[in-house]
């Protein structure tokens, strides 16, 4: 909740950006939309949420009651509306299903039936994101050829695989010199220091670029394994 308390401060500074003449401020309907596995069964309440809440303090937290939109207990069938209310409920719907290559197809389907090609883009564009690159339950070259199968006439469509293949690829290649940084600095500790244990291989792997450059630097002086890291 205070990550939801906190956006929605962002949201008023947003608006008073945006309107900076206003005396007042726009009503804000709570909403919460839930996709988990089981189903959503914490209070609607505000003050129900918190505990303890000392009765002095009451009156100064807000109350209020938000709307919960539990989708764990419906069916495919019941996920209704226009287009983009369908395919925003069922990327959540299905991001824990057991298929989620078959169920990422019916949405790129469903993203060819937005009317306006612009929105149609960004609606995938963040469908991949989320389904691809967030949970990676989809590998990359399943996601690249199903949109090769898609819609090959589109020019406008053809225009975005081609875009996410070359960012695949130039993020591939970062990935390999990130990849050949870390086994060039585990080489120089073992010359350096005899072998290295699992844990800081594991450590030197998961570095990102700037931290393995800076560790590089500091084996030339380093007397013990730990002074590389520290």
């Amino acid at each position: 909740m205070g990550l939801k308390l906190k956006l929605t401060a962002l949201g008023e500074g947003a608006y008073r950006k945006q309107h900076p003449e206003a005396k007042t401020l726009p009503p804000v309907y709570p909403l919460v939309l839930y996709h988990g596995k089981n189903r959503w069964r914490m209070p609607s309440d505000f003050h129900a949420l918190i505990r303890p809440l000392p009765e002095a303090l009451k009156p100064d937290v807000p109350q209020f009651r938000y709307a919960p939109q539990d989708l764990s207990p419906r069916s495919d069938a019941e996920i209704k509306g226009d287009v983009l209310t369908r395919l925003v409920q069922l990327a959540l719907r299905w991001i824990f299903s057991d298929q989620p290559l078959e169920h990422l197809q019916r949405l790129i389907a469903l993203i060819n039936q937005v009317a306006d090609r612009d929105t149609a883009l960004q609606s995938l564009e963040s469908l991949l994101r989320y389904d691809v690159q967030g949970t990676q339950r989809v590998e990359e070259h399943d996601a690249r050829r199903l949109l090769e199968q898609t819609a090959p006439g589109d020019p406008i469509m053809q225009t975005f695989i081609d875009r996410y293949i070359e960012q695949g690829r130039e993020q591939g290649i970062a990935q390999g010199r990130e990849q050949g940084k870390a086994e060039m600095l585990l080489r120089q500790m073992e010359r350096k220091f005899g072998p290295t244990d699992a844990r800081l291989r594991q450590q030197i792997q998961e570095a990102d670029a700037e931290t393995l450059l800076e560790w590089s630097d500091r084996i030339l002086t380093a007397e013990t394994p730990g002074a590389v890291f520290h």
